[in-house]
């Protein structure tokens, strides 16, 4: 009787067994399937995704027609003494190029400020304030347009000429843009995009600093182009735009159209203009001309 239920308790130990080991086998068959039929690579492979967004921003590559409307910088506000003065940027910034000095002033604040996706903006949107509750303070972090802001009114502070530009995305589904700086460089004679929130700036093959139409025109010929950090040496640029294309995909996923502010100066202006490509829906008040964008603000 026990070596009959010995017999039959080791002939279900066997079943089990080979179940198991056929279920793993169909697994592994299946997986193999699907890696060489190419269906799990197009959301792994970042060479595959950079192909669909250069794709999207070359069929968006020209931009539609907008006023020639002037931008405005006030270097004049009372609370640009205050942020000099409490927060030392001057001394931060040092004596540099206006680049130099952005770059340092932004390499020294944006591991300062925790990055809150979902962070509500219920503080003041100005520097000053930004600054007091979350300077140095984790559980306070803010979101990008904030961080932005910040970097916006130091730079101005200094006489800088600094933007902060909402820059966005193609689908309608996707509601995560970003928000970065431009500023402009009074010895390359260019606008050079700043992204506080990453601690980045881009550059072309050659190392030389990119603005954001740069960027996208790069981005949409496939031509090289990298974001790098303040600090990083530029001797192998290959190098870090791989080990950076997470970031590299963030911001070219971003980059089909833009948003400026008619005014930059503490706080957000409630007006602004458009930026957008040709054959894009245009049912928008108030677009901007990319000859306006590309301009010298020094008149």
């Amino acid at each position: 009787m026990n070596k009959n239920k010995n017999v039959k308790k080791i002939l279900v130990i066997c079943v089990i067994v080979l179940l198991t080991i056929s279920l793993v086998a169909s697994i592994g068959i299946n997986i193999y399937q699907l890696n060489f039929n190419g269906f799990s690579t197009y959301l792994q492979n970042t060479d595959e995704i950079y192909v669909m967004e250069s794709g999207i921003l070359h069929g968006y590559l020209e931009f539609a027609d907008g006023e020639d409307y002037e931008l405005s910088y006030d270097f004049e506000n009372e609370n640009y003494s205050v942020l000099i003065e409490k927060y030392e940027i001057d001394t931060i910034a040092g004596t540099g190029s206006d680049l130099e000095k952005a770059l340092n002033l932004m390499n020294e604040y944006a591991p300062r400020l925790t990055h809150k996706s979902d962070y509500d903006n219920h503080i003041e949107i100005n520097a000053l304030s930004l600054l007091d509750y979350s300077l140095d303070n984790p559980e306070q972090g803010i979101n990008c347009k904030n961080k932005a802001q910040i970097l916006n009114e130091m730079c101005l502070a200094l006489g800088i000429y600094s933007r902060k530009v909402w820059i966005m995305p193609n689908s309608k589904y996707d509601g995560d843009c970003h928000v970065v700086n431009e500023i402009w460089d009074t010895q390359l004679n260019k606008w050079i995009m700043l992204d506080i929130t990453n601690n980045r700036y881009w550059v072309d093959e050659n190392g030389t600093p990119l603005s954001i139409l740069e960027i996208r025109y790069k981005g949409a010929m496939q031509d090289f182009c990298t974001p790098v950090h303040p600090d990083s040496k530029l001797d192998n640029l290959e190098e870090i735009k791989t080990a950076s294309i997470g970031n590299f995909l963030y911001i070219m996923k971003n980059m089909v159209y833009f948003e400026y502010m008619t005014q930059y100066t503490v706080g957000e202006s409630d007006n602004s203009y458009l930026l957008l490509p040709e054959n894009f829906n245009k049912d928008f008040e108030n677009m901007i001309s990319q000859k306006a964008i590309e301009a010298s603000p020094i008149r």
